[in-house]
């Protein structure tokens, strides 16, 4: 689309939004279909933002958002808050830049850390039954695990409604289908950031290793085992205590 042309749709967006006319969320559908995703959140955020904005219906936002399932869920809430995504904490220790330099070009956003300790969504199930939700997206998702959960319990909604169609489309086939219930695409994989292998270089060091990256898992193993014959740690190979997150994927990259 061209860029004048969606200067136009964006100004009549704006309008209706401010008005009361359109939904908070039927204004983010339009933003994300002229192409004007991010900007919209912004625009959102200034032109409602913590003084309130329109009326709004409850907060039924896309994909990984822990969101109301009825129609008279927490009216106020929705019409006074801000925009309110959730963040896993370890995204934020990961990427500090997005605490100390994106979020303060939205001030107007109401940016939360997910209550998830330990991967525990039971907040998220309990603000569910009552028909009511703290947060309107839900960042940090692990699609195979919670996302089935929070289905089941009528907790979040598909992203289907509120991504043009050509960007579902655009999404690499075994990610998307991971992601997809019943033909629905839950989880928006907008951020791919995973942690294979790590190691400490210090207790490599006092080891006697060298300080490189094992070519093989042979190599690895040889090497973990001189880490505890050496007595420069208890460990010399460990994994993250949820097998789902460390073993099965590791496993599964040696054979399907």
């Amino acid at each position: 689309m061209a860029s004048d042309e969606q200067e136009r749709l964006q100004s009549a967006l704006i309008n209706e939004y401010q008005h009361g006319r359109i939904s908070r969320r039927r204004f983010i559908q339009g933003m994300l279909s002229a192409g004007m995703g991010m900007a919209g959140v912004s625009v959102l955020a200034a032109c409602g933002g913590a003084t309130g904005g329109p009326p709004t219906p409850a907060p039924t936002s896309a994909g990984a958002a822990a969101a109301p399932t009825t129609a008279a869920a927490a009216p106020a809430a929705a019409a006074e808050r801000p925009l309110t995504p959730s963040f896993y904490q370890w995204i934020e220790d990961l990427h500090p830049a997005i605490k100390g330099t994106v979020n303060p070009k939205f001030p107007d956003i109401n940016y939360q850390i997910a209550p998830v300790e330990g991967y525990d969504v039971t907040r998220f199930m309990a603000e569910a039954k009552q028909g009511e939700s703290t947060w309107d997206v839900y960042v940090g998702m692990t699609p195979f695990v919670e996302m089935s959960q929070f289905i089941q319990a009528g907790v979040i909604e598909p992203w289907d409604n509120y991504i043009p169609k050509e960007v579902i489309d655009d999404i690499i086939p075994s990610i998307r289908e991971e992601c997809t219930v019943d033909g629905k695409l839950y989880s928006w994989p907008f951020l791919l950031d995973i942690i294979v292998s790590a190691q400490n270089n210090s207790i490599v060091s006092k080891a006697g290793l060298p300080d490189k990256i094992p070519a093989d898992w042979d190599e690895y193993l040889a090497s973990a085992k001189t880490v505890v014959d050496s007595g420069a740690a208890p460990y010399g190979c460990t994994f993250d205590a949820n097998g789902w997150r460390s073993l099965a994927p590791i496993t599964h990259s040696f054979s399907t």
